[in-house]
């Protein structure tokens, strides 16, 4: 071969056995201390990651994935085990030369716990962006994303792309726009909204999402000073019944935890919408309870597209002794409603918003953080 052509053949060989990743997030449905389940999109069947131990000793674990046939796009998943706690991986992705990060979580409060907290997120995808881009130079460990992440099923006329089109492009936008400081990428934890997921439209949901099963509400431990409690606000199961006793004996089991905190979609206590709606009630009725009885801390609410904060709450009333603090209320990337004003709301306003949540071994801070990164409002928590 003529030498003058040497380097454009080996790109163009190299840009045909390159593989083509659309997207690349990175999830806990392990142990977060010691796992981390990495998933991308591509158009290769190889389910290779490759990454170093902080011994220096290089290690191969190999996955699986699925055929989103319609799409022409196969979507993969490996889970890392046996992982140091506190430790920060590099890895590849079958034979790319590209390296990415992450961080496991710490097994103790000796090294304070940073993560953040906020749902309704791509509805305008200008303002999920501006967000990200705030909450991410905060270096937070990991994000819990509280429902409506996409708005990929019943979605408002303005968002006209295909479901699995909705999801890539929100995918996509996670992997550029939340970066830590340091470039490691940010994991984040699903809590389903009625955008995301129903009960007679789920699998394209479970295609994306690497959930051992086809069960949403669980119990993510952070070795033993922290729970979060994710829970389905009627969007795949009933809020009542069978998940209500699973929450009751989850809450039992960890009642020594120090920390002990809610997550989920529909505002038990809302800021905009009807405070009687039958969801509300249902959780009111079902789970506050449990929360009152177990000392849940605080309640991370959303679907409401608005900012709150209510008062101490306790059998349904204010009460300063009350354990319990309810957040919200979904406006990472969604344009803020007008708020009204209710007995139990301490805090109100029409702004975007999500929280930052610091943990410490004496004292938890709760942060709420606005589009351009304001503080709108901070609270402490103490632990058990």
């Amino acid at each position: 071969m003529d030498a003058r052509f040497l380097p454009l053949f080996l790109l163009l060989s190299f840009a045909l056995s390159s593989e083509n990743i659309t997207a690349l997030y990175l999830s806990w449905y392990k142990d977060p201390t010691t796992t981390m389940t990495i998933q991308w999109h591509s158009d290769c069947d190889e389910d290779v990651i490759h990454y170093q131990r902080p011994d220096g000793q290089k290690v191969t674990s190999i996955g699986s994935h699925q055929s989103l046939s319609e799409e022409n796009i196969l979507i993969h998943a490996t889970t890392l085990e046996g992982l140091e706690p506190n430790t920060v991986y590099s890895f590849q992705i079958n034979d790319e030369t590209t390296s990415y990060t992450f961080r496991t979580a710490p097994a103790n409060l000796n090294t304070p716990l940073r993560f953040i907290i906020g749902g309704d997120l791509y509805l305008s995808p200008k303002l999920f962006r501006k967000m990200g881009q705030n909450l991410a130079k905060l270096d937070p460990l990991f994000a819990v994303l509280g429902g409506d992440l996409a708005y990929a099923i019943g979605r408002p006329l303005n968002l006209m792309s295909s479901p699995a089109h909705q999801w890539f492009k929100f995918l996509a936008d996670w992997q550029e726009t939340c970066v830590a400081k340091d470039g490691r990428l940010i994991p984040f934890l699903v809590v389903p909204g009625n955008h995301d997921i129903a009960p007679d439209d789920y699998e394209l949901f479970f295609n994306l999402f690497a959930f051992p099963k086809k069960e949403l509400y669980r119990a993510v431990d952070f070795g033993t000073y922290l729970s979060l409690l994710l829970l389905d606000t009627g969007h795949f199961h009933p809020i009542e019944g069978r998940q209500t006793i699973w929450l009751d004996k989850a809450l039992e089991d960890r009642f020594q935890t120090p920390y002990l905190l809610a997550v989920y979609h529909i505002a038990a206590y809302p800021s905009y919408y009807a405070y009687d709606n039958t969801a509300s009630k249902n959780i009111r009725d079902n789970w506050c309870p449990l929360f009152d009885e177990f000392k849940v801390q605080a309640a991370f609410e959303h679907h409401n597209h608005t900012f709150k904060k209510t008062y101490p709450l306790k059998a349904g009333s204010k009460n300063p002794a009350g354990r319990t603090l309810y957040f919200g209320d979904g406006c990472w990337g969604s344009s803020p409603r007008k708020t009204f004003p209710q007995w139990y709301l301490d805090k109100r306003a029409r702004k975007n918003n999500a929280y930052l949540v610091e943990l410490g071994i004496k004292s938890a801070t709760i942060t709420a953080i606005g589009i351009s990164g304001e503080v709108l409002d901070t609270s402490s928590l103490n632990p058990k």
